[in-house]
């Protein structure tokens, strides 16, 4: 037999493990479509109570979007490791099952069950065009707990400066007038605060590393943030200030 024909005839038969590899990566990826929390444990399986369900969205090209009830949307790109970990950038879940009619993930705060969601389509949040922004004079009218809703970049984001959420307090006797907390900080360890809002809209921190974020805007509960080619779109915590 030619050395030909042998190759063809491994070939042939290398085809299927071929195939079933291909399957098996394909596997990796969340079942595309609508999903909404049926089922809330704690970490040691006890059912609990819930109003704020969560909701989650993929499509066939690796994109998401999800929410609580009532609360922001975030969006972006996510990727399912090795380890069956879900990475949503803002969040990240432990996939315990994805199959088509069942999503059960996990992490530090518990379990949540998931099913397809048949009802209505969600509204999403739709922020104001830019060309109506106001300037901000003054850092007191950036005061508030502010939270990351969606991020858009032109690349590959470095998760070591993914901002989640910003807290800005204003004059303080220690001369920090807020705090920034990267997508893995405590509550209680933000990674950056803030020195002052300088020239151009820019606030300017300090902390694990030097930063300046431009402020795009800011106004009417709604702020935009941009760090070179990186946006973060954020939404105003009503329980924190008055208005």
């Amino acid at each position: 037999m030619s050395l030909t024909k042998r190759l063809i005839i491994l070939l042939l038969l290398l085809l299927p493990a071929i195939a079933f590899c291909i399957d098996k990566k394909k596997q990796k990826l969340i079942v595309p479509g609508r999903w909404k929390e049926v089922v809330r444990m704690s970490v040691d399986s006890t059912r609990q109570l819930f109003s704020d369900t969560l909701f989650m969205t993929f499509s066939v090209k690796d994109s998401f979007s999800y929410h609580h009830r009532n609360g922001f949307v975030y969006e972006g790109i996510y990727t399912v490791g090795e380890d069956s970990i879900l990475d949503l950038g803002y969040s990240r879940y432990k996939v315990v099952s994805r199959k088509p009619s069942l999503l059960v993930l996990t992490n530090i705060k518990g379990i949540f069950q998931l099913e397809p969601d048949l009802s209505e389509v969600v509204k999403t949040i739709v922020i104001k065009k830019e060309d109506s922004t106001r300037p901000v004079n003054n850092i007191d009218e950036m005061i508030g707990k502010w939270t990351v809703y969606k991020r858009t970049a032109p690349g590959t984001i470095d998760m070591s400066r993914n901002i989640r959420s910003i807290y800005v307090t204003g004059a303080s006797t220690d001369g920090k007038l807020g705090f920034i907390y990267g997508g893995a900080d405590a509550d209680n360890n933000p990674s950056w605060f803030v020195k002052e809002l300088g020239g151009g809209q820019s606030l300017n921190c300090d902390g694990k590393s030097p930063r300046t974020l431009k402020v795009i805007r800011c106004q009417d509960g709604e702020m935009i943030l941009e760090e070179e080619e990186t946006k973060y779109f954020l939404k105003l915590y009503q329980g924190s200030f008055p208005k």
